[in-house]
């Protein structure tokens, strides 16, 4: 019985030792420790309705840049006046008159017509009967001091006597009133040569289109202009 005893006594000493120093600790989970600053999490049925709108709001997309707006182009209609530019003597003069109206912004069109360009002032004897009269004529005329003279030999004047020709009229009336003073009847009529001339057929509005002393400085004369009604093609 005593023995029973003392191996229940060291039993429970054993016991004691045991639980109180030699068994392991018991593993835990760590416990977590939230963030700072960091929201706990919350169930959507968790939210109130002031959050629920708040949550709405930040998930919906960004609207897209705004285009902007390009102003149309103000179209006018502008009248369009057509106006013929000439005659020019060259095709350089027509040349530089081309480029001043391009460069006012003209539309324009090149045209070439027969003309004739003014020779001067012809004094002459009209056509004698034969070529032998006309011969002594000339001859006496020559005697008598009158010089640059010659009996014509073309077709429409065959025989005529030529007494010169002038650029301005004025010499050729004192010189016509020399050769009657001698007795004879001279004529005066202008020579021309035909050459072609050149006009330029402007369209535009009527403030592009330039007057006509612009153009002064490419003739001899003046260059003239003339107004037309434009039709659907242009000028």
């Amino acid at each position: 019985m005593r023995i029973l005893f003392l191996v229940l006594v060291l039993a429970n000493v054993v016991a004691f030792i045991w639980y109180g120093w030699l068994r392991p600790p018991v593993q835990t989970s760590p416990q977590m420790t939230p963030l700072p600053h960091v929201q706990p999490l919350k169930l959507i049925s968790e939210l109130t309705p002031a959050e629920r709108q708040a949550l709405v709001k930040a998930s919906a997309p960004a609207p897209a840049p705004a285009t902007p707006e390009i102003p149309m182009p103000v179209t006018t209609n502008v009248p369009q006046v057509c106006v013929s530019y000439g005659p020019f003597p060259s095709t350089k003069a027509e040349h530089t008159g081309l480029a001043r109206l391009q460069e006012a912004g003209a539309s324009v069109v090149q045209r070439t017509v027969p003309g004739k360009v003014r020779l001067g002032y012809w004094v002459y004897l009209p056509p004698f009967g034969s070529r032998r009269e006309a011969d002594a004529a000339a001859k006496l005329l020559k005697v008598r001091g009158v010089k640059d003279i010659y009996v014509v030999t073309d077709e429409a004047n065959r025989n005529a006597i030529s007494l010169g020709v002038f650029s301005d009229r004025f010499g050729a009336l004192a010189h016509q009133k020399k050769i009657r003073d001698m007795g004879y009847r001279p004529l005066l009529t202008e020579r021309f040569r035909d050459v072609p001339r050149y006009w330029l057929d402007a369209q535009g509005a009527e403030n592009q289109l330039p007057a006509a002393n612009a153009f002064s400085d490419l003739d001899e004369g003046d260059v003239i202009i003339g107004r037309a009604a434009c039709d659907s093609a242009g000028p």
